[in-house]
């Protein structure tokens, strides 16, 4: 029968066990136990995120893995793991809830089994009682040679990054600073064996505790310099609960892989695991994101007034300014820049909804104080503090007075007494300075750049701005004329002003703000903005388009010249191509009569002994007779391609139809012999097939002569040369008759 399966209610099973009723009883039963799970779980409350709904289609198992599960209902598999891990399990508002909790409700649903969480102390307890026997399952144990011999391992469901934590007034400020050092672990962490494997110029001393509450009384009190622990957002309850520790480092080399261990003979609850984690992988990280998002609740120690603001509204509107690059920026509805990063980060740590409107800066903050936005990015003011909450500042740069390099500095603003200075209208410059100058002489502006372009131009003599907003502009733009020449002692910091009709919103914001590093937010936020345009390279595209038009007419008259040129190349082209006609061999590629009569120095210098070789082909006629002109034709290019790779560096000469000239430089007569040998037995291994069958080899009659200078006449020693060849021709006539040999099997040869 085939071993297919359906997907019926929420079970997956194979198809013959819609006709077995027994099998079917065992079915309905395990459905109904999901219900009432599933039912519970939507009893338990708001804080508990819902189970995802079952995919439409089932997870893909085996026949096999589909009958160990229907054996296996009845049964409960306990499940081990680390309660102290963060996100994974925690207790809130008086509940067990976490991202293991609903995972193992999830199983449930999907495969039918009963998985249920152990109680654990730690994770050394949870670990004993695995490999004791007592647990079934040991979630979050990262693979090592020495675990695989007893356990299998199915790919990660989440991992998370290992943390490093120091006292504040520590020396201890890099990873590296532990070397050698007493440094805190948790029994049993893989992360022991694991750190000096990663980086091996790192040697601490460790010192194990049982709960990650002794390892961090342990830091405090100085027994340790550093505590290295898994994430998972426990690190955020860990700064909370003690304030003098700070995060070192994070260590994405060494990630806690939070998998599903089983012992080494559990073979197909392994891979059926492994399947779920695979095929799940989508409804996995929802349900992550929720568990993300719970966890935070705790432990940034929301109160009742703001978890009830959360769930009763979680929502705000976000004012957005124009123009003011890197901090706000706003593309296709969304916030970007820092300030939008940053609010990104805290809204999405807790689920809070954004709704996000743009306009000036005036127009924005007038929206707000009417009470139609609620989180506007502003300065704090006395003026401002009438409407507006500030929550925890973003950065802590100061604003700086820039002004251009040929400016004198400036302490402070009570230099600036009598000078006019740019304001961003609606921006708290204006009230900063009329509170500290006697008559303060204020340019108002629309927008930085206006700000910025009055300063160049010498209209106004400087501007007051927050330095990365300043950085930002100056290199995108090319200013290198606009430099910073003083300071501002004021509380110029960045923030979120929040309208006091959100007073939850704003607490919210103030706890989580100093949790999120600011230079990972820059790093990331500088990547979705705009660049500007180099008002440097705009000058100098002008510069290359007048440059662009001078060529343009500098080339009309150039195409004037250019096109005699090229009828003059044109005319002498045609003759070097009627000359080479003329002097060339179209057959062999080898000079004729013609260039040997008109352009060979009868006495060069420099080449001697200087050798003369003629040449007279065999058997030419007799071939042209016998296989027409086409197989003469082959035979006179065959010889012609052994000379030349006899003698590469010589000049050669078709003189006649089957005479051949090769005159070769500072070649000595037992050269000459030992070349006219080893031409000999080239010709020997050439050959080339007839289409009638059979074949023809070169061979030819040849003589040398060699003079020691030009004393002795080319045409003297031509002639001796051809002396000897004619006494070569006769000797070979002696020796053999040329004739045209054909035989049945065997190549013939001429």
């Amino acid at each position: 029968m085939n071993q297919r399966s359906i997907l019926i209610g929420r079970c997956v099973v194979p198809l013959r066990w819609i006709f077995e009723w027994p099998a079917r009883c065992m079915r309905w039963l395990g459905l109904w136990l999901a219900g009432c799970c599933v039912l519970t779980a939507a009893l338990a409350g708001p804080s508990v995120p819902a189970t995802p709904a079952a995919p439409a289609t089932p997870l893909q198992l085996s026949a096999d893995e589909q009958t160990w599960l229907v054996a296996q209902r009845g049964k409960t598999f306990t499940v081990g793991f680390d309660p102290y891990a963060g996100l994974d399990s925690f207790e809130f508002r008086g509940k067990r809830i976490g991202l293991l909790p609903e995972l193992l409700k999830d199983m449930q649903v999907q495969l039918g089994l009963q998985v249920v969480p152990a109680q654990v102390a730690g994770w050394d307890d949870a670990y004993q009682r695995f490999v004791g026997g007592q647990i079934n399952i040991l979630y979050g144990a990262n693979p090592t040679p020495e675990r695989e011999k007893i356990m299998r391992f199915t790919r990660p469901v989440w991992q998370y990054p290992y943390t490093v934590f120091a006292r504040k007034n520590s020396s201890v400020q890099t990873l590296g600073d532990l070397d050698g050092r007493q440094v805190a672990f948790l029994r049993n962490d893989f992360v022991i064996q694991q750190l000096p494997l990663e980086f091996p110029n790192i040697r601490p001393h460790s010192v194990e505790f049982d709960e990650p509450a002794q390892a961090l009384a342990a830091l405090e009190a100085s027994k340790v310099e550093g505590f290295v622990t898994t994430g998972g957002g426990v690190e955020y309850e860990f700064l909370y609960a003690h304030p003098q520790l700070t995060l070192v480092a994070e260590l994405k080399a060494i990630t806690s892989d939070m998998t599903m261990a089983v012992a080494k003979d559990q073979v197909v609850l392994a891979g059926i695991l492994d399947k779920y984690i695979a095929q799940r992988e989508p409804a996995i990280r929802e349900l992550v994101r929720s568990a993300e998002r719970l966890y935070n609740r705790k432990i940034f120690r929301l109160t009742e007034a703001e978890l009830n603001w959360l769930e009763t509204k979680g929502e705000a509107t976000v004012g957005v300014a124009e123009d003011y690059l890197p901090f706000d920026y706003y593309h296709q509805g969304e916030y970007r820049g820092i300030a939008g990063e940053m609010l990104k980060r805290v809204t999405d740590s807790l689920g809070i909804r954004l709704k996000v409107v743009s306009g000036s800066f005036a127009d924005i903050m007038a929206q707000a104080r009417a009470g139609k936005i609620d989180v506007v990015n502003m300065a704090k003011t006395d003026d401002r503090l009438k409407d507006f909450l500030f929550p925890h500042p973003i950065n802590t740069e100061r604003d700086i007075i820039v002004g251009l390099k040929t400016s004198p500095p400036v302490q402070d603003v009570y230099d600036l007494e009598g000078q006019r200075i740019a304001v961003i209208d609606g921006f708290w410059h204006e009230e900063y300075l009329r509170k500290n100058l006697k008559n303060p002489q204020i340019v108002k502006t629309s927008d930085i750049l206006e700000s910025l372009q009055l300063l160049r131009d010498g209209k106004v003599a400087y501007m007051i701005e927050n330095p990365t907003v300043v950085e930002f502009y100056i290199n995108g733009l090319g200013y290198t004329d606009v430099v910073k020449r003083g300071n501002t002692s004021k509380d110029s910091f960045v923030y979120f002003g929040v309208g006091r009709h959100q007073p939850e919103l704003a607490s919210i914001m103030d706890k989580v703000i100093p949790l999120i590093r600011y230079e990972e937010v820059k790093y990331a936020a500088i990547q979705g903005v705009p660049g500007l345009r180099n008002e440097a390279n705009m000058q100098l595209m002008k510069l290359v388009g007048v440059l662009v038009g001078a060529l343009v007419v500098i080339g009309l008259v150039a195409v004037r010249v250019v096109r005699k040129l090229v009828e003059q190349r044109a005319r002498t082209q045609f003759l070097l191509e009627r000359e080479h006609f003329l002097y060339t061999d179209t057959l062999t590629g080898f000079h004729n009569r013609n260039y040997f009569s008109h352009k060979v120095d009868k006495a060069p210098q420099g080449v001697y002994p200087q050798a003369v070789v003629v040449a007279d082909l065999n058997n030419l006629k007799r071939v042209n007779d016998a296989y027409g002109h086409a197989a003469g034709d082959a035979l006179l290019v065959m010889f012609a391609e052994q000379v030349r790779a006899q003698w590469p560096q010589g000049d050669c000469f078709r003189i006649g139809g089957d005479e051949f000239l090769i005159t070769l430089s500072h070649a000595s007569e037992a050269q000459v012999q030992a070349d006219l040998e080893a031409f000999r037995l080239r010709c020997q291994s050439a050959s080339h097939a007839l289409p009638e069958g059979g074949s023809i080899h070169p061979s030819a009659a040849m003589g040398y002569a060699v003079r020691e200078s030009a004393e002795t006449s080319l045409d003297k020693c031509i002639a001796e040369a051809d002396a000897r060849m004619y006494l070569a021709k006769a000797q070979m006539k002696k020796r053999r008759s040329d004739a045209i040999q054909r035989s049945g099997g065997r190549d013939s040869q001429i």
